[in-house]
């Protein structure tokens, strides 16, 4: 067999063995997704909307914080969603310990507002490490108290 012979059937099995890994992958994520909907089908309550169809793992308890750092105030859930994901990427640790947040303020005569916040530290030292973690200089970073 010739080279070139050998190198077109090595390039058809490695394609094939693509077209069949990504077959399988279909099938499986299917077949999830099939289970998924028939269990909500039989909850009698599967009509109720939530934020979320995925179970939130049990988490420990912690103590509630009082520091958070503002990273923004946006009049769009667009553009807050995207610092929310900018940060997020930056230190992935901050939306797995859930410090990461965005909340919708409605303030009477200005309208809507979405705020980006790293928040519930229990100490300023801890927001201030937070923020060195996520690449943010002391002063992209203020940490306000609350009350």
């Amino acid at each position: 067999m010739g080279r070139t012979r050998r190198n077109e059937l090595f390039w058809l099995l490695l394609i094939a063995a693509c077209i069949a890994l990504f077959v399988y992958q279909r099938e499986q994520h299917g077949r999830v997704r099939h289970d998924r909907v028939a269990a909500v089908a039989q909850d009698p309550n599967a009509d109720i909307v939530t934020g979320s169809i995925a179970e939130k793992p049990a988490r420990k308890t912690q103590p509630v914080g009082r520091y958070y750092v503002p990273l923004g105030s946006y009049g769009s859930i667009d553009q807050a969603t995207r610092r929310y994901l900018d940060v997020a990427q930056r230190y992935p640790a901050l939306e797995r310990d859930n410090k990461l947040k965005i909340n919708t303020v409605k303030l009477k005569g200005d309208g809507t507002f979405h705020r980006v916040r790293m928040g519930n530290f229990v100490s300023e030292r801890e927001a201030r490490a937070a923020c060195g973690r996520a690449g943010f200089s002391a002063a992209q970073c203020p940490v306000v108290a609350t009350r």
